[in-house]
């Protein structure tokens, strides 16, 4: 009796499972990027270069840059960048002009297509010495010592008068001392 009962199931679920592969062959499939699947998100915040939110902007400016695109950033946030590189930093406006297109839009650039060894956060950048890299960042990135060294230190060669005296404060004086591995996660344990 048991054995008649269970194998009525399994004929029933086989027939559904053969007609449902019929109806879906006469169906097309839909794609994650179809309208009709689209879904809408809010978002809270972005940090392309840690160095665009959390030094260049004034905290009552955090808000707009966690909810703007990429495509916003120079209209809606250029002017308080290069305003900070003028009149805190006390670099000339053509540099500040320079860090501001370098830095905006505040997002990471990645070219797969060059070398991974030159990859570093602001590699990408078409002035030499930084130039001939692709973006993102290396986990070893100094990303503070770097973002210092593009407001207070001379890293495209466009503004070494306005650079000195200021060199101090290019660094935060903290190595990187976080465990990596050369596999996946590539994070050690939390230190």
């Amino acid at each position: 009796m048991i054995a008649s009962t269970l194998l009525r199931r399994l004929r029933r679920a086989g027939l559904v499972v053969l007609l449902g592969a019929g109806a879906a062959c006469g169906e097309e499939a839909t794609s994650p990027t179809d309208p009709a699947n689209m879904r809408m998100f809010d978002q809270v915040q972005r940090l392309g270069n840690p160095l665009v939110s959390e030094v260049l902007l004034e905290k009552r400016d955090h808000p707009l840059h966690g909810t703007i695109g990429p495509d916003q950033d120079v209209a809606l946030i250029g002017a308080p960048v290069k305003s900070f590189v003028v009149n805190v930093a006390g670099r000339s406006a053509s540099y500040a002009d320079v860090l501001g297109s370098v830095l905006l839009p505040d997002m990471l650039i990645v070219q797969t297509d060059k070398d991974p060894a030159t990859a570093g956060w602001l590699n990408w950048v078409g002035v030499p010495p930084l130039a001939n890299g692709w973006g993102g960042r290396k986990l070893t990135d100094d990303v503070v010592d770097l973002a210092l060294l593009a407001i207070f230190g001379d890293p495209f060669g466009l503004d070494p008068q306005g650079a000195q005296g200021k060199q101090k404060l290019t660094t935060d004086n903290v190595a990187f001392d976080s465990p990596t591995s050369a596999g996946f996660p590539y994070l050690g344990a939390p230190n």
